[in-house]
């Protein structure tokens, strides 16, 4: 859970790094999808943030992690 949430963030700092000027939109497919209720939560509220610099399209399979 910890990793993937890790992985996240590492990869929106990838971003940060290679966009500089002009920040792309990003697609997220089910990225919590083997995250515990706890972690789905904080990675929701991870995203939310992010949301406020980029564009985010977030695509999930069970309502759980709407």
């Amino acid at each position: 859970g910890y990793k993937d949430l890790f992985n996240i963030a590492k990869r929106f700092a990838l971003i940060d790094v290679l966009f500089e000027k002009d920040k792309p939109f990003v697609i997220l497919d089910d990225p919590f999808c083997d995250f515990d209720e706890e972690k789905i939560a904080n990675g929701i509220s991870l995203i939310k943030k992010f949301s406020e610099e980029y564009q985010i399209l977030y695509f999930v399979c069970h309502k759980s992690r709407a």
